[in-house]
């Protein structure tokens, strides 16, 4: 399903994948000169980035571009001992991570039908946790007021136009609700999802003083605009 270069090989997968707006433009000039590159690196237990990929183009990469992950792989007797029988059943776990404006039904068709074009129509594709893309714009009265929790606190935060994870965020700016978002808070934590996942006593206190001063800069910031 990839190529050498790990550009993905489904037909018609990136058919309605969306460049940068002017506005994420602005965003991924601005993030370019607070991203730590190296320390995101270290992080991740990398020795490079794909592509050997660096700046704006390497944000662009991770913000802007949809990946298919094989997250996992089961098959065979793996046990102790000596088994010579060949497995039946192999179950491979697989993500898809969309950025607009691709659409879940779109992609899930596209895969399943790359897997019959390559004589893999005894496949059974079942799907789980399907969420559409979603994002809205920093100029919503929601994110100009998370900027200015921050900024009330002394930071200056770092915005970013998206992020590379999946949630279901769909469910606030689709209908029936239609609403803007915005995703943030102070306070110090990391790991998410994993064993050590973690935050600190002080994260907690900070995080709870955030989103008490985000629903104040919200409320003003709607009876400023009602005027």
């Amino acid at each position: 399903m990839k190529a050498p270069d790990r550009r993905i090989l489904i037909e018609d997968f990136y058919e309605n994948v969306s460049p940068p707006s002017p506005e994420e433009e602005e965003l991924l000039r601005r993030l370019e000169k607070t991203f730590d590159e190296e320390t995101a690196r270290e992080e991740i237990d990398a020795l490079r980035f794909s592509r050997d990929l660096h700046g704006i183009e390497l944000l662009k990469r991770y913000l802007h571009s949809p990946t298919v992950n094989v997250d996992g792989i089961v098959a065979g007797y793996v046990g102790s001992g000596t088994k010579t029988v060949l497995p039946h059943m192999a179950k491979a776990k697989v993500d898809i991570r969309l950025v607009p404006h691709m659409q879940t039904e779109e992609i899930i068709q596209k895969f399943k039908k790359h897997l019959r074009d390559h004589d893999f129509a005894d496949i059974l594709v079942e799907v789980h946790d399907c969420y559409p893309w979603s994002q809205v714009s920093m100029k919503e009265e929601v994110v100009q007021a998370m900027i200015r929790t921050y900024q009330r606190h002394g930071y200056e935060p770092e915005i970013w136009p998206r992020t590379g994870g999946s949630a279901p965020f769909h469910l606030f700016n689709q209908p029936p609700l239609s609403l803007a978002f915005a995703s943030g808070g102070l306070g110090h934590g990391s790991r998410a999802h994993s064993p050590n996942e973690y935050i600190v006593v002080k994260g907690i206190r900070d995080l709870e003083k955030s989103i008490a001063t985000f629903l104040y800069e919200y409320a003003y910031g709607k009876v400023c605009n009602a005027r």
